[in-house]
């Protein structure tokens, strides 16, 4: 599955990149969240190769939902552009996401980057990879001696939604100032290229307060193959791709002091 995974993203990356070098026309979804022409270009040709590459799987996409059948727990996800504020407005850090999940835990992960012409993907037991166009493939482990302390700990946040600073688009407000008033440093960093970047061992947490299937997926293979853990905001562990939101982090440890502070002004 990961062959057909890296070739489905491999197959689109230029017309991506050449769509963001034109990008600047939108729509608004019904949710307010926008979209491009692009998304459901990148959606229809990934299924199409997907369809032709493993017929009868099940597929589940941001743009077009899901095909085959009523309730979703193995097959393929896909999110055309994570990051899609990011591609319109000339910020190269969006990607394409796909994974391969069975009974709700993803096996597979591919994150491509095209602007900048990285992918990072990994496969049960094989490892987390990263793949820089005209680098060697190098294997991504999480910090080396990483902190498991906030205070000794770099961390990041996709953006202020459903947080202490503005609740918008959330139902919970997340105390997101705990983390950035006591933590060794703090940065906001696009969508799921934290996430890669802590599996790469450059950040130590990073945080997503709403995130929905075809958001996280992808990420989560790599940020468990690279050595990483991962949870909700309600510190659940299991089926982490319909809890709702996201955080990765170098150590357990870590994970489950950030998820505390996170939550510390719901539960006192």
């Amino acid at each position: 599955m990961l062959e057909i995974a890296l070739e489905a993203v491999n197959t689109i990356r230029k017309r991506t990149q050449d769509a963001f070098d034109g990008a600047g026309q939108f729509d608004y979804k019904p949710d307010r969240s926008v979209v491009t022409q692009t998304d459901l270009m990148l959606e229809a040709e990934i299924r199409n190769i997907l369809e032709k590459r493993s017929p009868g799987v099940p597929i589940l996409g941001e743009e077009f939902g899901l095909n085959g059948i009523e309730k979703f727990e193995s097959g393929w996800v896909i999110d055309p552009i994570d990051g899609t504020r990011a591609f319109l407005y000339g910020i190269p850090l969006f990607s394409t996401l796909l994974a391969f999940v069975e009974n709700g835990e993803p096996l597979v992960g591919v994150i491509s980057f095209p602007a900048v012409s990285t992918t990072v993907y990994a496969s049960q037991g094989e490892g987390c990879w990263m793949n820089v166009e005209g680098k060697p493939l190098r294997q991504l482990k999480v910090a080396v001696d990483s902190p498991e302390s906030v205070e000794n700990a770099v961390v990041a946040a996709s953006g202020i939604h459903s947080s202490s600073y503005n609740l918008v688009d959330g139902s919970v407000p997340y105390n997101l100032d705990k983390l950035v008033n006591t933590s060794r440093d703090f940065i906001f960093v696009n969508d799921c290229y934290q996430h890669a970047m802590v599996a790469a061992g450059r950040l130590h947490c990073a945080i997503d307060t709403i995130m929905k299937p075809w958001d996280s997926a992808a990420i989560l293979p790599c940020i468990k193959e690279a050595g990483g853990d991962f949870c909700a905001l309600n510190g659940s562990r299991e089926k982490v791709i319909f809890g709702g939101s996201l955080v990765s982090a170098c150590n357990s440890e870590l994970l489950d002091r950030v998820v505390e502070r996170m939550n510390s002004s719901v539960t006192g």
